[in-house]
């Protein structure tokens, strides 16, 4: 036999204030108040509230949705836009700037930015300079040696052979009869003058021909 009171049944019957539709809670103590999830969203988004717009800090009152958390558009923009931004600092003129975090940029402007070129060539060249000024000139012996320059090529002395004359006297002999000397003429100076040629249309000469 249990104890405890009984609760009346009109005590957990409760009628949903957004459709109208009664619904059983399980105890008295509930604060159930709508029949359904859906029923309570409609019911919570036409409360107005009072919020605090977390960009410019102003109060506002909102009945539209219980996520809304910024009292315009532009303020919840601007909000987007500082978060993925970040304070950087010019290292040329030394003024500080808002800089996406994504992009690496370095300069608040283009102006800063060629400075900074010139600036840095100008570093280089006066290192290049320094460099330059340090570096000694090569001695005699650590230059290279080049081999010396071929001698210049002699002239020709000698003489030509001078062509000689067929008809002139080679050697002089005496006659063996009459004992008086004579002139020795090379007539057959040349291998072609050494072979007589015969004319080929004679036909009265006959070649000889080797019998059997």
């Amino acid at each position: 036999m249990s104890l405890e009171p009984t609760i009346p049944a009109t005590e957990l019957n409760r009628s949903c204030p957004e459709c109208g539709s009664g619904f059983t809670v399980e105890s008295v103590a509930s604060r159930r108040k709508y029949c359904s999830p859906a029923c309570r969203e409609k019911g919570c988004a036409h409360l107005p509230k009072q919020r605090v717009c977390p960009q410019c800090d102003k109060e506002f009152t909102t009945d539209l949705s219980r996520k809304r958390k910024f009292c315009s558009a532009e303020c919840l923009v601007a909000f987007r836009r500082s978060e993925e931004q970040e304070a950087r600092l010019c290292p040329v003129c030394d003024n500080p700037f808002q800089a996406p975090k994504t992009v690496r940029t370095v300069y608040c402007s283009m102006v800063c930015r060629q400075e900074a070129e010139r600036l840095r060539d100008q570093a280089l060249k006066e290192e290049r300079d320094r460099r330059l000024a340090q570096m000694a000139p090569p001695t005699l012996s650590a230059r290279i040696e080049l081999p010396p320059p071929p001698p210049p090529a002699r002239a020709n002395n000698r003489q030509p052979t001078p062509v000689r004359d067929p008809l002139e006297p080679t050697a002089t002999r005496n006659c063996p009869h009459c004992q008086q000397p004579i002139t020795i003429v090379a007539l057959l100076a040349t291998s072609e003058a050494a072979r007589p040629t015969m004319p080929h249309h004679r036909t009265d000469v006959v070649p000889l021909r080797r019998t059997p």
